[in-house]
């Protein structure tokens, strides 16, 4: 057997060569030794996949699990029950509220190694005393056919509502199957392109700067990402501006997830309108960069002389979220540049910004280096990336 685990709680499994390969959800690195549970109250140490369930969930936001995919993904098998089945009376709120309720080490795992057959062990699982105080009433067998079919990522997501099983370990028990020798190679699989993020960026630095900071400040799924830069090793000929990149991608029909990363200024915002009017297919989501508190009023500088105004939507771009108290010793401040006649705004930029990505390389790994702007840009940057798991 090989199955998928959260503490005692089985919520996938497969048997010989028949399983669903749970790579993804873990790090090449998440190899160590972890118990199996056998009859008789047996147990052994064996290698299997363990991580905590916490360093997890980024990972099943971004294979398309956020909870607005779970829901999707929990409806749409409902519409797959034939219509000669009886109707399913478990909504997906009652069954979520079920998950985020239930305590998984009152849930008995006496008859685990029973032989079931389709929809039995679900159902044998439902009617336990655990859940059945939050899912009252008596379950059939095909109730448990349709929660045995519903996918495993679900009920994981889910589970994670619960902030006392964050710091359960997720264990993937693959020893018996590679032992068994029903596993030809490495068990372990890379993700795969469709499962990953192409990032693109407008500027000289940013795909640096973002590739950087990834494994600082979301270390659970740097592996989900590759980066390009429009400015160097460009894949088209021509200007390459970054509509028309997006213009030949979407001419293309290209099949990757991309994420099209837009400064948060009047350059952004106008190539912002001109990429909707395009209509991007949904694998190419565009992003702008968020607003910054600290960016409702900053030190201007332009014909008007120096003044405190809000530059969120003119002058931010990724710079802005670096450590500003590493560069120049002059006082911080963005210059009004040239004004952009298709959305009525003047252009900001942040003075001596090399400046401070030359620091930022320098000292990002220093232990006085602020990283919360960027963990705040990444936070924005994921959960786009989820929402735009959930609609591929």
């Amino acid at each position: 057997m090989i199955t998928l685990r959260l503490g005692r709680l089985e919520v996938d499994w497969g048997k010989n060569n028949v399983f669903t390969n749970h790579s993804p959800l873990f790090r090449a690195t998440d190899l160590a030794e972890a118990d199996y549970f056998y009859a008789d109250n047996v147990v052994e140490r064996k290698p299997a996949y363990v991580r905590e369930l916490r360093h997890v969930i980024p990972r099943l936001e971004l294979l398309g699990f956020s909870l607005d995919g779970c829901r999707r993904a929990y409806e749409e098998e409902v519409r797959r029950i034939p219509g000669y089945y009886p109707e399913m009376t478990i909504g997906f709120d009652t069954f979520r509220q079920a998950l985020r309720e239930v305590d998984l080490d009152r849930v008995s795992t006496t008859e685990y190694d029973g032989d079931f057959d389709l929809g039995e062990f679900a159902k044998t699982i439902l009617q336990d005393p655990a859940f059945q105080d939050v899912i009252p009433g008596n379950l059939t067998r095909d109730d448990g056919t349709f929660f045995e079919n519903l996918d495993a990522y679900v009920v994981l997501r889910l589970l994670g509502e619960n902030p006392t099983n964050l710091d359960r370990d997720l264990v993937w028990s693959i020893g018996d199957v590679v032992e068994g020798g029903w596993v030809e190679g490495d068990i372990f699989e890379a993700l795969t392109d469709a499962s990953r993020f192409l990032i693109v960026t407008e500027g000289s630095s940013d795909s640096a700067i973002l590739k950087a900071a990834l494994p600082m400040v979301a270390p659970d799924v740097d592996d989900f990402f590759d980066f390009i830069d429009m400015r160097e090793n460009y894949p088209f000929t021509g200007t390459g501006n970054l509509v028309n990149f997006c213009k030949g991608l979407a001419a293309i029909k290209v099949q990757n997830k991309i994420v099209v990363v837009l400064d948060n200024d009047t350059a952004g915002h106008a190539a912002l309108q001109k990429l909707r009017r395009l209509q991007m297919p949904p694998n190419i989501r565009l992003v702008r960069l968020p607003d910054l508190e600290a960016f409702r009023t900053f030190p201007t500088l332009g014909p008007s002389g120096q003044l405190s105004e809000e530059v969120n939507g003119r002058a931010v771009a990724i710079e802005c979220f670096l450590d500003l108290a590493f560069g120049p010793r002059e006082e911080r401040a963005v210059r009004w540049t040239s004004f952009n006649h298709e959305v009525g705004e003047y252009q900001g930029e942040l003075l001596a910004k090399e400046e401070y990505t030359r620091q930022f390389f320098a000292h990002v790994r220093d232990q006085g280096y602020d990283l919360s702007k960027l963990r705040l840009l990444w936070s924005h940057i994921l959960q786009a990336c989820a929402a735009e798991a959930v609609s591929s």
